[in-house]
């Protein structure tokens, strides 16, 4: 990112068999981050829609049907936002250590690549807020 000890990375992505897009290589998540994302996963795949009695249930919708392509889809795209919430979170982390390090060491001037990364952070920041 610029400051001392700093190394430029490259970042791949793929998708996986979910179609998920999922970080390949140049990343490294905290385990407080793998641990969040994996709760949610459960946490999502625990959900179960709220219990109708026998009574109620509808003769037409005793055979069941799965998820609609729309809702698949809207499960994945809120998957990515929520995955990539959380790489900006822990990439805004990551910058924030950066500052504080260059001002611990005194460094009064930021380098043209530490305000270039800087203003790229800021961009995808508020371009995920607009996503929200």
């Amino acid at each position: 990112m610029g400051g001392n000890g700093s190394t430029n990375r490259k970042v791949s992505f793929g998708m996986d068999e979910d179609e998920k897009v999922t970080v390949i290589e140049g990343v490294k998540l905290s385990a407080d981050v793998l641990r969040r994302m994996r709760e949610s996963e459960q946490a999502d795949n625990t959900k179960s829609p709220s219990s109708v009695s026998d009574n109620q249930k509808d003769p037409s919708s005793a055979k069941p049907t799965g998820p609609s392509s729309t809702e698949i889809q809207e499960e994945i795209r809120k998957n990515f936002e929520r995955q990539q919430s959380l790489v900006q979170e822990q990439l805004a982390k990551l910058a924030q250590r950066e500052r504080e390090s260059a001002a611990a060491k005194g460094l009064d001037e930021l380098t043209p690549a530490f305000i270039t990364e800087k203003q790229k952070a800021y961009r995808e920041q508020e371009n995920a807020k607009m996503l929200v």
